[in-house]
Order: structure tokens, then C-alpha cells, then sequence
């Protein structure tokens, strides 16, 4: 999100080539394209192994509101990590040019990325019956069943 923020607020330095600042911002840039490719992997890496615990059964997980919604939003999470792997695929560097394919890409990674924080807070949920999450969550007034 830093990365995101500073790119949109220094977007004139960044897009003179061959500066110190131009160079950083494509090295982190990679570095987020390296994450989302990491982080796809561990999604259905994530949902593979969430499946093929003995004790719990497709049956038993969907008894649970919470494992519904996490394997609701754990599905729609795959989806647009992939679509982020897609079109930074096809675009490169060129998605920083155009401002409806700078901000849909960095909407996306915020979105994916908060979602990520719940889909892991309800696991801890679900698993423990609380989350290091639930004081912050209480805090913005999100409701935990």
C-alpha cells in the first residue's frame, strides 16, 4: 500500500527514466509481482491443505457460517490474484502509464490484500475462537459472531 500511495504521489519523478527514484520503484514493483505470484501459490497451496484435513469434511466445514464465507472470499482471493497475475503479465511496467490501469491495479492489491488479513483472521477463529485481529476489528466496528 505504501508502495502504491508514494507511486501515486511522486508520478512525475518516477517516470523519468534512469533516476535513483525510477529504479527504486521498479525494483519494488518487481518485488510486488514476485509477491502476488508467491501469494497465488499460497492460496491454493492454502486450499488444498484446508481440504484434506481428516477431521474435518466438506459436510463439516460447510455447517459453519464462518468456513462458508472464508471459502466463499478464499475462492473470489484466487480469482483476483489471478487476475493481477494476468494483466501485469501482459502489461509490465506499462500498467503505471495509464491512470484507469494504475488505480484498478492498485485497488485490486489493496482489496486482495485486506481481504487476506480477514480470510487469515477468521481462520484464527475459527481454529481458536479468537483472533490477534478481533481488538482492531472491534475498534472499526466490525461485528465477530
Amino acid at each position: 500500500m505504501v508502495n502504491l500511495l508514494l507511486r501515486f504521489g511522486f508520478k512525475d519523478n518516477i517516470r523519468t527514466p534512469g533516476t535513483r527514484l525510477a529504479r527504486l520503484f521498479h525494483q519494488i514493483d518487481v518485488f510486488m509481482y514476485v509477491g502476488i505470484i508467491i501469494g497465488f501459490i499460497g492460496l491454493i497451496a492454502g486450499a488444498i491443505t484446508g481440504f484434506m484435513e481428516p477431521d474435518y469434511s466438506l459436510a463439516a466445514l460447510e455447517a459453519s457460517a464462518i468456513m462458508r464465507f472464508k471459502i466463499l472470499w478464499s475462492v473470489i482471493l484466487i480469482e483476483i490474484y489471478f487476475f493481477l497475475m494476468i494483466v501485469r503479465t501482459k502489461l509490465g511496467d506499462r500498467i503505471w502509464k495509464g491512470a484507469g490501469s494504475s488505480l484498478t491495479y492498485g485497488i485490486l492489491i489493496i482489496i486482495g490484500g485486506a481481504f487476506i488479513v480477514l480470510i487469515a483472521a477468521l481462520g484464527g477463529l475459527a481454529v481458536y475462537g479468537e483472533t490477534i485481529m478481533e481488538p482492531i476489528f472491534n475498534w472499526i466496528g466490525i461485528p465477530w459472531p
